[in-house]
């Protein structure tokens, strides 16, 4: 896919999917037992990271030890410190992670739920279709196949239903990913 196509694709359904991913990310933040439809799930607290290195070591990890990611054949994304504390981002042209690390308002940044968005655009961007917007199907497809790899099922399944109550587009990942061989 042209990494060109995501940037310039109309984004409609951005609002809805940070919209449901900032309920997961509170939920991720105390972590521990949730009713889900009269279940109880055990989610786990979400990672917090001191620094660029260890951001890093985990995307690293996450994309070669997880035999989920690791089936998509992709190499670890480039991570690199981003100026300014006000937001992260994917750069779909260099194909680079860029995250604020520094100062007391980048602390929000440091945490595993941003690094996974992040990465979930750099997982789509190889997958969609062009054309697609960046926070489209392929995206969400994306996000939950990283939760799951690196958060379990449980979080996985929370996660899928916010973005469905919220009327956020989930794509269907055996489509998206069907070049890819199943671990």
């Amino acid at each position: 896919m042209d990494p060109n196509a995501l940037v310039s694709a109309p984004d409609a359904h951005r609002a809805k999917v940070y919209s449901a991913e900032d309920q997961f990310t509170s939920l991720m933040n105390r972590g521990g037992k949730v009713e889900f439809f009269g279940s109880t799930l055990d989610i786990p607290v979400q990672k917090r990271f001191a620094n660029i290195e260890s951001i890093r070591s985990y995307v690293s990890g996450l994309f070669g030890e997880s035999e989920l990611v690791h089936a998509l054949g992709l190499n670890p994304p480039t991570i690199r410190e981003r100026k300014g504390s006000a937001k992260a981002h994917y750069e779909f042209t260099s194909q680079i992670i860029a995250i604020p690390v520094t100062g007391q308002s980048a602390t929000w940044a440091l945490r595993e739920s941003v690094v996974l968005h992040e990465c979930a655009h750099y997982v789509a961007a190889k997958f969609a279709p062009a054309g697609e917007p960046p926070h489209g199907p392929t995206f969400t497809a994306s996000m939950l196949l990283l939760v799951q790899a690196a958060l379990g099922d449980q979080a996985r399944l929370l996660l899928a239903t916010g973005y469905l109550e919220i009327g956020a587009i989930v794509g269907d990942h055996e489509k998206i990913f069907e070049s890819v061989k199943a671990p």
